[in-house]
């Protein structure tokens, strides 16, 4: 480990050097973790850096324990990186990290970040999986980061999380604002959170939106009313099988796998038969979920 580490900081940058760092021993932290502050900067970035995107690319490739360290790094991009590698840490050590971090960070590229993880424990939270207290400290710390002098970045990150909390009249209400706010990026997550959130009084607004001339809106919409899984979605969503906007295009697509039912089942068969080859797999990946679901007439034996 230390002449790995010492490697790195002379300015050695070799893929395989990095693997190494991967499913690192308990008795290995220690060293890291004395080392990792004298790094030198560049080092480190290259590092996080890496090691993300190859976990991304190999998920046999695990790094959570170098991220852990670097949570503390003092350089808030390392920090941004650390907390975007542990993706798939749903450990009540990592919870504990965020939500000592969400009330003393003052960065916002990962206070960000922060709001970013918290979803996935409040997800957590509502689905049961951790007590009830556990999921008040989460609403509580990502309620902090929607105050009105927070940066956009972070505020709609926190309302996309925030949105995992269903019959909350709070949440609701952050919903609401967020969609009337004159500011485009908070609109724009204010109907990615209505999809999350799936309270049907947002399915009008979901369904508006369909029509909208921004592609940010459009695709958002389409997302939203995949996860709504809502028949009154298809005749609008199947107008953008054709959009201008491949994203678009593609989550029309995706949320008629969602939905389902035979007349999606059919237009999906269609479209796999496409010679757009980003129409076909998307409309292969779509009719694969879409088969998965029974069709809600033969659940009503109709």
């Amino acid at each position: 480990m230390t002449v790995l580490l010492q490697g790195f900081a002379g300015g050695r940058r070799v893929t395989a050097d990095v693997v190494k760092l991967s499913d690192l021993g308990r008795g290995e932290i220690p060293v890291l973790r004395a080392a990792w502050p004298a790094l030198p900067l560049d080092a480190r970035r290259y590092l996080v850096h890496q090691m993300v995107d190859l976990a991304e690319s190999n998920l046999a490739l695990h790094f959570g324990r170098v991220f852990h360290v670097a949570l503390t790094d003092a350089d808030p991009e390392v920090r941004a990186l650390a907390i975007s590698g542990l993706w798939e840490d749903e450990s009540a050590d990592f919870l504990a990290q965020l939500l000592r971090m969400a009330g003393t960070e003052r960065e916002p590229v990962v206070r960000e970040g922060i709001a970013v993880a918290l979803g996935r424990f409040a997800y957590l939270a509502v689905t049961g999986v951790l007590d009830e207290e556990t999921g008040r400290r989460i609403r509580q710390a990502l309620l902090a980061y929607l105050r009105p002098g927070e940066p956009v970045a972070v505020r709609r990150r926190a309302l996309e999380s925030l949105a995992y909390f269903p019959n909350d009249a709070r949440v609701d209400q952050l919903i609401a604002e967020s969609y009337a706010s004159p500011i485009h990026d908070l609109r724009v997550s204010s109907v990615f959170a209505m999809g999350r959130n799936l309270n049907r009084r947002w399915l009008p607004g979901v369904l508006a939106e369909l029509e909208s001339d921004d592609p940010e809106f459009r695709y958002e919409a389409a997302r939203a009313c995949g996860e709504f899984g809502d028949s009154s979605a298809v005749d609008p969503l199947l107008t953008l099988i054709d959009d201008e906007d491949r994203e678009v295009q593609t989550a029309a697509i995706g949320a008629l796998g969602q939905i389902g039912g035979q007349r999606c089942v059919n237009v999906l068969r269609r479209l796999a038969e496409s010679d757009d080859i980003v129409v076909r797999e998307a409309a292969d990946e779509a009719l694969a979920q879409a088969l998965d679901e029974p069709d809600p007439m033969d659940l009503l034996g109709l």
